[in-house]
């Protein structure tokens, strides 16, 4: 599996990642009928360091990071992450987390905070 920073074409395939995992209604606050232009503005928006977890040519799972406060805040870092369903417990989402605390440290991060 290969870990890398998320380019716009890759939204194609992060799309119905994103939109089966909100479907459930259990991990993120996403209405189900969020659109794909807000769902895009979360992912690949302005300041934020999207990656994707490849595996066999598919997107397996995708993670952002982001700065958790603005200002005086924004050394400490937050990251959110899908798994498509598909790939459900093989690992993907422990790879990205490992791969989400390396990038974090060399964005110059100094903490992270899940909210």
């Amino acid at each position: 599996m290969e870990i890398r920073r998320a380019e716009e074409s890759d939204f194609e395939s992060m799309w119905p990642i994103f939109r089966a995992v909100v479907a459930t209604g259990t991990t993120y606050v996403f209405a189900p009928e969020t659109s794909r232009e807000d769902a895009f503005a979360y992912w690949l928006g302005p300041g934020v360091r999207s990656y994707v977890a490849v595996d066999a040519g598919r997107i397996a799972g995708m993670y952002k990071i982001v700065p958790n406060q603005r200002d005086l805040g924004s050394h400490v870092a937050n990251a959110s992450f899908m798994v498509d369903p598909s790939f459900g417990g093989r690992g993907v989402g422990r790879e990205m987390g490992l791969h989400c605390l390396r990038e974090a440290r060399e964005a110059g991060f100094l903490a992270m905070q899940f909210n």
